[in-house]
């Protein structure tokens, strides 16, 4: 109407000036349409006013306004009890009723909840409530109850297919104490940030310290001779190889380290950990071995013009890399000396005992070969045997094979199908040999394997079923050091290769024959073999029949 009016009241304005010459009766005609649509917009307002001069005003007075909810003043309400004042009495008159934690399906919150008290009050997770003596208790502090059903404190009994190996002592407890240490742990944090920001102006070229390492290119040719253009190159792409094998050292320690601390139970967060610093030790390696195209853009009549300077420094006495290699699990007789002495006799007075102590440390191989052993013992419920489970497959695999080959034996003469089946026969027999104990004792005896035969079944197991949950990290972490045993073995191929493209059969420069001595080295050098040698222990996933029911429970999630 408002929108009508505003048009329309300017139209009949204009007729009306324009009709004054024609007619009265016209003018009057436009005045009642104008007083009316005038009417039709601010009528309302003028009722209004009527109504407050004429009528009594009780009669239009507005409705008392509905009273506004304000904030309650006592704490709200504990949903750990049916009523506040029933946890207030029980807390201070009575000891804390012995509840029972029989699982009655999803509540409100769509969490497990406890019975009797479990149906009117959501189970969520709380801190320290209000005067709740549940909330006193020194096992779980503020846990919801499917955190205290799974945990088996109270001694209920929980699948085992779903939990199993978890100690009281290994949950995790939070309680005022640890959540007051995590407060000051996070306070302390911020304090010490603004401190360092406000007392120093910290620089780039300082925080990397690069007047150091940016000043540590001398050349030894210059020091003696003219100085050679390419040594430059060859002494930054040495000091980039001892720049990555120290942060190589330094996954790899956090990696023992983790494992020493964890020798009983190390746990699946651990191992994944322990997997993404060692995927990054596999992308370091990549790049050592790209880094080796870098060099080889020097050719070997520039090398030859500073070679002679550099006697009898070699690669062979790299600390790090030794230590590196022992950290790993290379063992000393895997060594090939040269020059009549052991390797570390090669080194620094100040970094041979050094070198020395890491033979006799733990190695990742030990640790690894330790955690395949647990997860075999873990695996013994209900009598079950891999080793006599694995022979049983490879029997009924092979008696599948013997019936086809005597289905089709029309196809071939009787002396192709004789070889056929004794061909069949060996490799059954060949097969089960992997799977004896004393066979493997004498594969130990002989330097041939390294590991455990429990452990060598572990890493069977591990890749048989690595597609199960609680299976999954371990084959990450078997994989890993795979790779880096192939990333190191490629970095010391393309080395030899290089040598002999540069050196041709000149020994080195430390003594040693050179390209042969490198060669030699790469054929003995490989540490996680065991894990390769595996694969010759497994069957075609189809040939695998089902694992016990206690068996695979224990697959499916991990502990």
């Amino acid at each position: 109407v408002f929108y009508c009016t505003h048009r329309m009241d300017g139209l009949f304005l204009t007729l009306g000036r324009g009709c004054v010459s024609f007619a009265p009766e016209m003018i009057i005609v436009v005045v009642l349409a104008t007083g009316i649509l005038y009417f039709l917009r601010y009528g309302n307002v003028l009722l209004r006013i009527l109504q407050g001069v004429f009528v009594k005003k009780h009669e239009f007075a507005p409705k008392e306004a509905e009273p506004v909810p304000m904030m309650r003043t006592e704490p709200p309400p504990n949903f750990w009890a049916r009523d506040l004042s029933e946890s207030k009495s029980r807390n201070e008159d009575s000891p804390p009723p012995q509840l029972n934690p029989v699982v009655y399906g999803y509540g409100n919150s769509g969490a497990f909840q406890e019975s009797e008290e479990s149906w009117d009050r959501p189970s969520v997770p709380m801190g320290p409530a209000f005067g709740d003596s549940r909330m006193k208790r020194s096992s779980f502090g503020g846990k919801p109850d499917w955190y205290r059903m799974i945990s088996n404190v109270e001694g209920k009994s929980r699948p085992d297919s779903v939990f199993h190996n978890v100690e009281e002592e290994e949950i995790s407890k939070v309680d005022c104490d640890s959540l007051r240490g995590f407060m000051d742990r996070n306070s302390m944090r911020s304090r010490n940030v603004w401190k360092s920001k406000t007392s120093q102006q910290l620089n780039y070229a300082d925080y990397l310290q690069l007047d150091k390492i940016l000043s540590a290119q001398e050349l030894e040719s210059s020091k003696w001779d003219e100085p050679v253009h390419d040594e430059h190159l060859f002494i930054v792409i040495h000091q980039a190889y001892e720049l990555w094998f120290k942060q190589i050292l330094f996954e790899v320690d956090s990696v023992t380290s983790m494992f020493a601390q964890g020798q009983e139970h190390i746990r699946p967060p651990q191992i994944n950990i322990s997997c993404a610093r060692l995927g990054r030790v596999v992308q370091i390696l990549r790049i050592l071995v790209q880094q080796i195209d870098v060099l080889e853009t020097m050719d070997a009549q520039d090398f030859q013009d500073f070679r002679d300077f550099l006697a009898p420094a070699s690669g062979f006495q790299s600390k790090q890399f030794r230590i590196l290699e022992n950290t790993l699990g290379m063992s000393p007789d895997q060594r090939i000396q040269h020059s009549g002495c052991p390797y570390f006799d090669h080194l620094r007075g100040s970094d041979r005992q050094e070198v020395i102590e890491t033979e006799k440390a733990p190695t990742v191989l030990s640790y690894v070969g330790n955690l395949l052993e647990k997860t075999m013992e873990n695996l013994e419920v209900e009598n079950f045997d891999f080793a006599a489970y694995m022979k049983a497959a490879i029997n009924d695999a092979a008696e599948h094979d013997r019936k086809a080959i005597l289905q089709y034996r029309t196809r071939m003469s009787p002396a192709d199908e004789k070889k056929k089946l004794d061909e069949l026969e060996k490799k059954r027999e060949a097969h089960l040999r992997l799977f004896s104990e004393e066979e493997h004792s004498k594969l130990l005896t002989t330097k041939i394997r390294k590991l455990s035969f429990k452990a060598t079944m572990g890493v069977v197991f591990v890749q048989s079923f690595r597609h199960q949950p609680a299976i999954a990290p371990l084959y990450c972490l078997i994989t890993r050091l795979v790779e880096i045993d192939e990333l190191v073995g490629q970095w010391r191929h393309r080395h030899s290769a290089m040598v002999l493209r540069m050196l041709g059969s000149r020994s080195g420069t430390g003594g040693s024959s050179g390209h042969a001595y490198l060669e030699a080295v790469l054929q003995r050098s490989r540490i996680f073999l065991d894990f390769c040698h595996a694969s010759h222990y497994l069957l075609p996933q189809h040939a695998l029949p089902p694992l016990p029911h206690a068996v695979s429970g224990k697959t499916t999630v991990a502990a």
